[in-house]
């Protein structure tokens, strides 16, 4: 992300509420144990993301998972297991193109593709959007709160997609601490993500927090039961 996104970014997140644009949770006043966010982008894959869920399941931890539509029609069967379990499921357009490739028309209609696939295999929408690489621009934002989206950024960046050894998690790993509001952000289409948990619970991180869905973090119903309503933004 270059100095003029992040400089944007900045003024964005501290001009709009959370639950329009979120890169971390609002600080809690009533409790003193922290609440973060684990969420996964990219899935479902079929070998590391039920390898994750397993992991959330023993370890009790919820979890939001931005699933790419593409993805999600090849393996129904984990996107309901992801509801079953407790988890949210959020939006992560159809094919995750290269943000600077996708016209602000072309987004959100995979926006709107993915709402209706995950509405007919779960029954709900999403009402939570995380665009690939973080990257949108005014039109696409403006669509997306038109459709009463809110998008989810992140403010932890492990970057477990670059990651190659059980070493560089490690790494990582002794150096977080948690935060309340912590939005962290993973990659279930890569195997590192489920190394990483593993260690956070082996350290007893998880025993010092609370994990919620990012829904729960900036306090917004996390889906929609009613139907897709087609988008008729077509901005370019």
């Amino acid at each position: 992300m270059n100095l003029l996104r992040q400089a944007v970014k900045r003024i964005l997140t501290s001009c709009v509420p959370s639950r329009w644009l979120l890169t971390r949770g609002p600080r809690q006043t009533t409790t003193k144990t922290p609440r973060i966010a684990l969420t996964f982008d990219d899935g479902p894959h079929p070998e590391h993301t039920s390898k994750l869920l397993d992991i959330l399941q023993a370890n009790q931890l919820t979890a939001t998972f931005f699933v790419v539509g593409k993805n999600a029609e090849q393996a129904p069967g984990l996107v309901q297991r992801i509801v079953d379990e407790g988890h949210e499921l959020g939006n992560h357009t159809w094919s995750h193109g290269e943000p600077s490739q996708t016209s602000p028309s072309l987004f959100l209609e995979e926006i709107q593709r993915t709402d209706e696939l995950l509405a007919a295999l779960t029954g709900v929408v999403p009402q939570t959007v995380r665009p690939p690489k973080g990257e949108l621009n005014l039109a696409k934002l403006r669509g997306l709160w038109k459709q009463s989206k809110n998008v989810a950024l992140w403010n932890v960046d492990p970057r477990d997609y670059r990651m190659t050894s059980d070493a560089e998690v490690s790494a990582w790993v002794s150096t977080y601490k948690p935060q309340d509001g912590d939005v962290l952000l993973f990659h279930d289409n890569h195997p590192w993500a489920s190394q990483a948990l593993t260690q956070l619970a082996n350290r007893g991180t998880f025993d010092r927090v609370e994990t919620v869905s990012v829904s729960t973090l900036v306090g917004i119903s996390p889906a929609s039961n009613s139907p897709v309503a087609v988008s008729t933004i077509a901005s370019t």
